[in-house]
């Protein structure tokens, strides 16, 4: 075929027949974005996003695959060209364009030749949008104590080793505009005026996900009494705040308090309970106190050495079992340090927990004793008897069972 006949069915063919196997048909769009170094196809395209991409699928006849051939348009804009076209199959093939992220939401046009093939529709999300549906949730102060690590509103100054400040971000929109707003938690000693700032960054993976669990550490940790507070900030909009105190640790050792007392025993058959009245020793193998200690402080954290005494007859001194070293809250702990074998009970009459030589709570072996009345109305006072707090509940379900009158 002699080249300027070809040349011209080229033409023909291209620019003048109207026909769909000579035209690129069959498109489907499909638009993302990148970000932080994600490839995010979660719309709307936020406004601090660093490129929209715009992916066309279509098929193309062999005569109309010249990547120069196709743009984007948008109103008060010049058109785009395609950044790439490449092949996906026989007449398959993806043209790629990349495209600065509008300043608000609009819709392009996809264009052959300057011929309309589809509509691009690119929705925006603003800075105001995505702050305003941002949110933060179970904002939390945590004290590391010793080993130890517990949520705390209080603490003893003196032990702190370290303040852990976390939160749950939350948002209808995926986290990657987070990137370039500048995330930070705040913490300031109300004593000193001391801050420190503490940038936040957040996984790849949290970027492309809509909820993300975020901490964030001081330099320097507290080590002096005085109340410190932990602001959470994005973008210049304060999300939180939170206020813990350090208190001195005589104020901390005053609010120690036993709530109550239990035992733990072992029956001869093995089974194993706790129980607030003990039972006939004859019917157990093993026993051992259990004290529900607690700090009348609220939202309170400190550790502190427990010493547990045996209260042995006709020693006017307790004999020292144990001493241990727990963290203490606001919250009961149960503080069970171990137990006898019955036989090794002998003189033993009860437990003593205590605080340096501060009596916090007995448990008594003892079973309460009853007062002997005699026929002139008076009575036999009983032996003497550690009063504790399963005596306290037996008397008021006793004065509950006389003043209902059923004995």
């Amino acid at each position: 075929m002699w080249p300027w006949i070809k040349h011209w069915l080229d033409w023909v063919t291209t620019d003048v027949l109207r026909l769909s196997t000579t035209r690129p048909h069959g498109q489907a769009v499909h638009t993302r974005y990148e970000k932080a170094g994600l490839s995010l196809y979660d719309l709307p395209v936020p406004w601090n996003a660093d490129a929209v991409i715009v992916e066309v699928l279509l098929r193309l006849p062999p005569s109309a695959r010249k990547k120069s051939d196709f743009s984007v348009r948008f109103p008060g804009a010049e058109p785009i060209a395609a950044e790439t076209l490449r092949p996906d199959g026989e007449d398959r093939h993806r043209l790629l364009f990349r495209l600065p992220v509008p300043l608000a939401t609009t819709t392009g046009e996809l264009l052959w030749k300057q011929r309309f093939l589809s509509r691009i529709a690119i929705p925006v999300l603003t800075a105001p949008d995505f702050l305003a549906g941002l949110k933060l949730t179970n904002a939390t102060v945590a004290v590391r104590l010793g080993a130890q690590t517990v949520a705390a509103q209080a603490f003893v100054a003196s032990q702190c080793k370290g303040l852990i400040a976390c939160c749950t971000l939350k948002s209808p929109f995926v986290l990657a505009p987070v990137a370039d707003l500048g995330l930070d938690a705040v913490f300031r000693s109300e004593r000193s005026a001391a801050e420190f700032i503490v940038p936040v960054v957040l996984s790849s993976s949290q970027y492309a996900s809509r909820e993300a669990v975020v901490t964030a550490c001081p330099p320097k940790h507290p080590h002096r009494v005085g109340a410190w507070t932990v602001t959470w900030r994005i973008g210049g909009k304060l999300l939180s705040t939170q206020r813990l105190e350090g208190l001195p640790v005589n104020r901390f050792e005053k609010s120690l308090r036993v709530t109550d007392t239990r035992f733990v025993i072992t029956e001869k058959s093995g089974q194993m309970k706790a129980v607030r009245q003990l039972p006939a020793l004859a019917e157990l193998a093993s026993v051992g106190p259990c004290f529900l200690v607690t700090s009348s402080e609220v939202g309170m954290a400190g550790l502190c050495r427990l010493q547990l005494h045996a209260v042995v007859s006709g020693d006017a001194r307790p004999s020292l079992l144990l001493e241990q070293d727990v963290l203490i809250t606001d919250g009961p702990l149960a503080f069970t340090p171990g137990m006898l074998e019955v036989a090794e009970l002998g003189r033993v009459n009860g437990f003593e927990l205590r605080h340096r030589n501060r009596v916090l709570g007995v448990a008594s072996l003892s079973p309460v004793p009853a007062a002997a009345l005699n026929a002139e109305g008076g009575f036999k006072p009983p032996p003497e008897f550690a009063w504790t707090h399963a005596a306290d509940d037996e008397l008021s379900e006793r004065l509950n069972r006389l003043m209902n009158g059923s004995g």
